[in-house]
């Protein structure tokens, strides 16, 4: 059974846990992505989509779940994630990741096993910033000599995609093929017309007919409605937690200024009350370096005090 979308919202939002995996699910659509990524010599012909979680070896150890994980034919491993907020420690989970996945590649039992591994891909689209690191719309990382910028391994690699540099700019902002994929899913959610840069990659057309809400069964609707429900909610505590943090970082600094005052207050009232009393002991007569030894100050500052 198929339902018209009832609200002026044309496609559904990619970065949603539902629309995300909807279109990204898709073989041809993730072959197409891939294959824009990573520019290979040779066609990526198929893909298998594994099992998300990475069963933990014991009881200690953590297991990892991720959106997508697929593998090529010739053994490449890709881990696909839709991130929608930051959260600590994100640089180590995606290590962590990668590294499970390594983990997994061990042939136990098979002495004449000898290390040789497959290649192992993060791709993260990010709705938000990394911290610590220059702002970038694209950034690949792997590893390489510190002091001759040699590439160590080409066997590990990570893709982080900053979502929020194509929103809302204008068709002529993306210029190179693959970042015609990150406009069309940062702005997919308030678009009203067929997604652009089909003539670029015509997978894109095939995009739009899955995202679009009319082409969608009661049941997928409603799925995305849920999920849809949980994001909103997830924004609204993270607006609540900010603004609470906010409210108590004025308190505490209004707690802070008034202490602060406070002291300040109670010092220059001090200073006050010896003003005077050096002033009233230089009326009297008495020299200046008694007058220092009784108001426990230097002779510089008796000196100070009586040119006031």
């Amino acid at each position: 059974m198929y339902v018209k979308n009832t609200t002026s919202q044309r496609y559904i939002n990619p970065m949603t846990d539902f629309g995300f995996k909807k279109i990204f699910g898709e073989k041809d659509i993730m072959i197409a992505f891939l294959t824009d990524l990573l520019n290979p010599e040779s066609p990526i012909e198929d893909i298998e989509f594994l099992d998300k979680d990475l069963v933990a070896e014991s009881f200690e150890m953590r297991g990892v779940i991720y959106d997508l994980r697929c593998r090529t034919a010739d053994g490449a491993e890709f881990i696909v994630e839709m991130q929608n907020r930051y959260q600590s420690n994100f640089n180590d989970r995606i290590v962590f990741y990668l590294s499970r996945s390594f983990s997994t590649q061990e042939r136990k039992g098979d002495h004449d096993w000898n290390y040789e591994l497959c290649p192992v891909y993060g791709i993260f689209f990010l709705n938000f910033r990394m911290n610590g690191l220059q702002q970038r719309a694209r950034r690949t990382i792997q590893l390489q000599v510190v002091e001759t910028g040699e590439v160590f391994s080409t066997k590990l690699k990570a893709f982080t995609f900053e979502l929020a540099d194509f929103k809302g700019k204008p068709l002529e902002y993306p210029k190179e093929k693959l970042d015609y994929w990150f406009y069309n899913l940062a702005n997919m959610e308030t678009m009203t017309t067929n997604l652009p840069f089909q003539n670029e990659q015509p997978i894109f057309n095939k995009i739009g007919s899955i995202a679009e809400l009319a082409n969608m069964t009661a049941e997928e609707i409603s799925k995305y409605h849920v999920n849809i429900d949980t994001v909103r909610t997830a924004r609204c505590v993270m607006r609540y937690e900010r603004e609470e943090g906010r409210a108590e970082g004025r308190t505490e600094g209004m707690t802070e200024g008034i202490e602060i005052g406070m002291q300040r207050g109670i010092a220059k009232g001090k200073n006050d009350e010896r003003n005077a009393l050096v002033k009233a002991m230089k009326e009297q007569g008495i020299p200046d370096e008694q007058i220092a030894i009784i108001a426990n100050i230097s002779l510089k500052e008796v000196r100070s005090v009586l040119d006031m």
